[in-house]
């Protein structure tokens, strides 16, 4: 099956948790549960058991590549769209700053490396680890400076927590026992279908005439069409592992994650243009991932 492909369906998961939503069986209180549950259970469990593996130094090695270089071009990003959106007000600059910089590398990012590729995964925690440190640390000053900036709440991060889990184990080649890992395989397989039904669920209420500002537009070009176009020159430009160059691009073409609603939510950004333009950003997506994935 061609990498076309196995986005395309993935997409039509996406479709039919749009249409799910739409006939109520998605409610909001059911969105907030299922949420919670891929946040705190499901992703953890698909973290720990896709670094189950035979010790490698050349896979530790371009895990901490991918975790570099993943932090690299979060930060570029963001320093590009202050660039570009420098006269925007305060609070609408530092919502447009985050679009850029943080990608839906977790909902949707995680289902799309699975369905390319699941030995890819390993690299994909490393890019979440360092999305996770930068969107509590530089995404929250964006907002509202450094005095809202809390490190305990990146190491208590669910997914911070179960990578660092699964590194010790990889490290140490430590295999867990057949159940505990048939237990993580089975509750980390709900993350792919879930993520991808609450995707829908978003892209459901986008209606064309929300969209007029052109910010949403210039936000979600440079999301999902330049940011993703210059991170592919620069790993085809250095020498890079395959399967980590391929991460990067793909994980960088993925839609503005919703992290930026929520931060927007908590630290006085523009809350509704933040909504809008994640929702706006993941239905084009179901155009452009697509589009990207056949330039690997």
């Amino acid at each position: 099956m061609s990498v076309t492909t196995q986005v395309i369906i993935l997409f039509i998961v996406v479709l039919i948790g749009a249409m799910c939503r739409r006939l109520q069986y998605f409610t909001d209180e059911t969105i907030r549960g299922v949420t919670q549950i891929v946040i705190h259970v499901t992703l953890p469990c698909l973290t720990v058991y896709n670094m189950q593996r035979p010790f490698s130094m050349d896979v530790l090695v371009n895990f901490a590549i991918t975790l570099g270089l993943s932090a690299v071009f979060m930060l570029a990003a963001i320093f590009a769209a202050l660039l570009l959106f420098g006269k925007r007000p305060h609070a609408r600059r530092a919502v447009l700053a985050n679009l850029a910089g943080f990608s839906n590398c977790g909902f949707m990012g995680y289902p799309i490396i699975l369905a390319v590729n699941p030995d890819w995964m390993i690299y994909a925690v490393a890019y979440n680890i360092a999305f996770t440190f930068i969107t509590w640390t530089v995404g929250v000053s964006l907002f509202s400076g450094r005095e809202n900036i809390s490190l305990r709440r990146v190491l208590l991060n669910p997914n911070v927590i179960s990578a660092a889990v699964g590194i010790a184990l990889f490290c140490a080649n430590i295999t867990l026992p057949q159940i505990a890992g048939e237990v993580l395989s089975l509750v980390g397989g709900l993350t792919t279908p879930l993520s991808m039904l609450l995707i829908g669920t978003r892209v459901c209420g986008v209606h064309p005439g929300d969209f007029k500002d052109i910010d949403y537009h210039l936000s979600a070009a440079l999301r999902l069409i330049v940011l993703p176009l210059l991170v592919l020159l620069a790993v085809r430009l250095l020498p890079l592992d395959a399967a980590v160059a391929s991460t990067l691009f793909l994980l960088t073409a993925m839609p503005s994650g919703t992290m930026t609603a929520m931060q927007a939510e908590l630290y006085g950004g523009d809350k509704i243009f933040a909504a809008r333009a994640i929702a706006y950003s993941t239905l084009l997506s179901l155009i452009t991932v697509p589009v990207m994935s056949m330039l690997l």
